[in-house]
């Protein structure tokens, strides 16, 4: 019945958003965020990608040595021209680093998650 489905999702929609405001309240969610962008950003892959994209940057290859570029110039041109490749690949490794449930980061958030759902399952 269409009536069930629909009150079973909004149910597990609401112990989700539970479950991410527990984390929250106790500092992990904070925690693990800013260890999956450490993690990430220590990778040699990701690195190797930033490195190959700045060297390959069309926009660093006709700068123009007569005219100063300032500082935001340069970040914005490379922005404009890098962040979706940058992203993408950063995306990827969090994604990898966050759905791998049998070590390291993936795994503390998979038993993060299921301990603050076990609480809350206790709670009144």
């Amino acid at each position: 019945d269409d009536a069930a489905l629909a009150r079973e999702v909004r149910e597990a929609r609401e112990v989700e958003r539970h479950v991410v405001d527990a984390l929250r309240q106790d500092g992990t969610f904070d925690a693990l965020r800013k260890r999956l962008v450490e993690d990430a950003s220590s990778k040699d892959e990701l690195r190797s990608v930033v490195a190959n994209a700045l060297a390959n940057s069309a926009a660093l290859q006709k700068i123009d040595p007569a005219r100063k570029m300032t500082e935001k110039e340069t970040v914005d041109a490379l922005r404009e021209e890098l962040e979706d490749t940058v992203m993408t690949a950063f995306s990827k490794e969090l994604w990898d680093l966050m759905t791998d449930e049998q070590e390291g980061l993936g795994r503390e958030l998979y038993e993060a998650v299921y301990a603050a759902r076990e609480r809350l399952k206790k709670a009144p």
